[in-house]
């Protein structure tokens, strides 16, 4: 088995990629997201039940759908149910299906969601907001690998692989009697923690970048970054993760009006407040961390490397021109233009 050292070395072999859809390379620059993305490549491959942990907005339901994509399960559906958006009344009759007549305005017979994914996924989004009384009943479909239909009389067998994401400690929950300890048990087979956005700052402006080709029409001119703007992006506490700098960079692309995002475009608070400063000013953050930040001439070859990297790192994968543009989320041309400049300075294949 390979320690946690012997992983780390060898994620570190792996270029760092940016794309725009889920089923290519995530943004992995920190090390922490490399052993993370390296473990899902892991139990991609296997039918493991998978829990998924983090803040709100760090991507987990993004990474279920990284390991379903990378899974023999992958041409089969992955069905999401989000356990916190449904109402107890409705959530057993949409998880298991029923029968007609089972209950009244039944008039027709309908296929659950462990049905709909039968052959492929099931993700079971926030599993910490399913009722007590619900959860013993997936218990025994976790258990027993079938499922009864409400108001039905034949067990369904399943082939169904589960991923269960929470934002909640769910040891927590257990010890407060919210959480059934034998369920937690059941779905805690390979559990992983994504950690939240600023514990891990070198993913911020590759994450920046990558949102920010995402957002461009395809083959349009994607904004640089100013110095001023990664420096206030690398320096906020992002309490609302990836979905907070996916947000403020789409203010960001609505404000600037020019081929650069400035400090000014970085709107933090309401985009009404121009006239109050305080409005682009990032959180407070550890005195440790703002005492590492960048000088501005130095934040500003930091932008040029983490793009030179990007691409370099991209293509000396193996991809083609085409390919690599593809997976960084940009036009065929503009890759020219920016391997044209990286050669002009010395620094281009």
């Amino acid at each position: 088995m390979s320690t946690d050292a012997e992983i780390l070395t060898e994620v570190a072999r792996h270029p760092a990629v940016t794309t725009a859809t889920l089923e290519r390379e995530p943004v992995i620059v920190a090390d922490r997201s490399r052993l993370l993305f390296e473990l899902a490549r892991r139990v991609a491959v296997t039918d493991c039940t998978v829990l998924l942990s983090g803040e709100s907005g760090t991507g987990k339901e993004v990474l279920a759908r990284y390991i379903h994509a990378r899974s023999p399960r992958a041409a089969r559906p992955l069905v999401a149910v989000n356990c916190a958006a449904i109402p107890e009344n409705m959530l057993e009759a949409l998880l298991f299906g029923y029968e007609r007549g089972a209950f009244t305005g039944a008039a027709t017979a309908h296929a659950g969601k462990f049905e709909q994914a039968q052959g492929g996924s099931l993700l079971l989004d926030e599993i910490t907001e399913m009722p007590l009384g619900l959860q013993a009943k997936l218990l025994r479909v976790l258990q027993e690998r079938e499922v009864e239909r409400i108001g039905g009389r034949v067990p369904l067998k399943l082939d169904v692989r589960v991923i269960a994401t929470t934002n909640r400690n769910l040891r927590t929950e257990v010890l407060a009697g919210r959480f059934r300890e034998d369920l937690y048990f059941r779905l805690c087979v390979f559990p992983l923690g994504i950690p939240p956005l600023r514990d891990r700052r070198e993913d911020v402006l590759p994450l920046a970048m990558q949102l920010l080709a995402s957002r461009c029409p395809p083959g349009g001119r994607i904004p640089a970054l100013s110095a001023e703007a990664g420096q206030l992006l690398l320096t906020y506490s992002w309490p609302g993760n990836v979905r907070e700098l996916d947000n403020l960079l789409q203010r960001a692309l609505i404000l600037c009006t020019g081929s650069v995002i400035e400090a000014g475009h970085i709107r933090f608070e309401s985009i009404t407040d121009f006239g109050q400063s305080s409005a682009a000013m990032p959180a407070a953050i550890p005195a440790t961390v703002t005492t590492a930040m960048p000088a501005d001439g130095v934040l500003r070859g930091s932008l040029r490397d983490t793009e030179r990297d990007l691409i370099l790192n991209v293509l000396g994968s193996g991809a083609s021109r085409r390919e690599a543009a593809d997976r960084l989320g940009i036009s065929p041309r503009t890759l020219r233009y920016k391997l044209a400049r990286l050669r002009a300075e010395g620094n281009g294949p």
